[in-house]
């Protein structure tokens, strides 16, 4: 589709059946409308950045938009001024709406969720809290894993976690290399559902039925999925999950979640934090204590709550609730759809021969990646030339289009990278 013909269509017309993962269908619970009423251009300028950069980088993060920013504004008028004038109306609706919203997305129920401070922190507190892990389990996962949960899991490794990392082959790999090491003293197959390296779809639903023949359970890093993938963790099989707001929720950094099975709270996943307060029950505190009461009467949390630290950073979340708000508007499918048709486009537009593809779902994944012998730093000289934001590495390009970007966009990078 090109810049005319999107135009023409709107984004509404790019909505199509949910993605199938792992040859079952998920479907995207979101309340995201199909007649969204922007249009390309007016997208565009909701991000002011766009005004100055071709930016195919969201699986970096995405930039703020004016809407993130108007929660932002909407919290510190709260904080400034006090609850007053509807002030107080808007936090209690983002603080409970903002779960409300991550849990529509991923298909779970609102009692499944918790705010934490970023994704590591989810799968840590899920690593701290499963009983079997500490009597001796092992962990499976594989090197397409978040470089940031493997560096975690070699220090864990370190300390005498029995770490299993599967190697890809090609940026790839099958159900069966995974299967080859996971045995019955496996008590967690950690894995991210859709590639930070290349956009690969982790076959998470055979996955999770293989660990759970082994009495394992299986957490996915949901960061790239959250927002731009329709699926249902109930549906995959999923037993924990985290992700953050910052890449496909346009929302800022610190606004992660960590989404637990309502069946295994406080049971197989252990309570690590216990938030909440503890009322004195003697005196000077209360005037007659209650009898049959310990000294310190406590209740816990009944929901995923019981794995949050406390307090959080409101501000982050108010700006996150108004991007998921964005993207309820938009709808995930149509943002799916449109994304995935920009990947291809490049795909279809860069020399193999000097880009090969490392994407092996590129028909369904919002995010391609392509090897080069081409110097990063000679890419990054041309690309700033065009001002085209991309994501480079030794050796790798990855590009993550999102709702924002047309094909202009795409053929310009093309053509950057083909003379470069």
């Amino acid at each position: 589709m090109d810049r005319r013909q999107f135009l023409a269509t709107g984004v509404g017309a790019a909505v199509g059946a949910p993605l199938a993962l792992d040859g079952g269908g998920g479907s995207a619970t979101a309340a995201g409308r199909a007649g969204a009423r922007q249009t390309p251009v007016e997208i565009r300028e909701l991000f002011p950045r766009l005004r100055g950069e071709v930016f195919l980088n969201a699986a970096g993060g995405t930039p703020l938009g004016s809407f993130a920013r108007e929660g932002l504004r909407r919290y510190e008028d709260f904080w400034t001024h006090g609850p007053g004038e509807g002030r107080a109306d808007y936090f209690a609706e983002m603080l409970t709406g903002v779960r409300g919203r991550i849990a529509g997305l991923i298909g779970a129920d609102s009692s499944e969720v918790a705010l934490v401070h970023c994704t590591k922190e989810g799968e840590q507190i899920v690593l701290d809290g499963l009983p079997s892990l500490r009597s001796g389990g092992n962990v499976v996962t594989n090197d397409l894993h978040f470089a940031g949960s493997l560096h975690n899991m070699l220090g864990l490794r370190k300390a005498g976690m029995d770490v299993r990392i599967v190697r890809s082959q090609n940026f790839d790999l099958d159900l069966d290399q995974m299967a080859d090491a996971i045995d019955d003293r496996t008590a967690l197959v950690s894995v991210t559902l859709v590639s930070n390296i290349n956009g690969r779809i982790e076959p998470i639903m055979e996955l999770a039925a293989l660990a759970h023949a082994h009495g394992a359970y299986v957490y996915a890093d949901i960061i790239q999925a959250a927002g731009i993938v329709p699926f249902d963790v109930h549906d995959l099989g999923i037993d924990f999950a985290a992700g953050n707001g910052y890449k496909w929720l346009f929302g800022p950094h610190g606004t992660g979640f960590l989404f637990v099975r309502r069946e295994l709270q406080g049971s197989a996943l252990s309570d690590r934090l216990f938030p909440g307060h503890a009322r004195h029950n003697y005196r000077p505190w209360v005037a007659e204590p209650a009898a049959g009461q310990p000294d310190y009467v406590v209740q816990d949390r009944g929901d995923a709550r019981r794995y949050e630290p406390g307090h959080h950073a409101y501000l982050c979340y108010a700006a996150l609730y108004e991007g998921l708000g964005f993207v309820e508007e938009m709808g995930v499918e149509a943002m799916r759809d449109h994304t995935v048709g920009l990947a291809g486009r490049l795909a279809d537009r860069l020399d193999p021969d000097i880009y090969p593809c490392v994407s092996p779902h590129t028909d369904r994944s919002p995010i391609v990646a392509f090897t080069t012998g081409r110097p990063p730093e000679h890419l990054a000289e041309r690309l700033s030339a065009e001002r085209i934001a991309v994501a480079l590495s030794p050796g790798r390009i990855r590009v993550s289009p999102a709702i924002f970007n047309t094909a202009d966009d795409i053929d310009l990078l093309a053509e950057v990278l083909n003379r470069a």
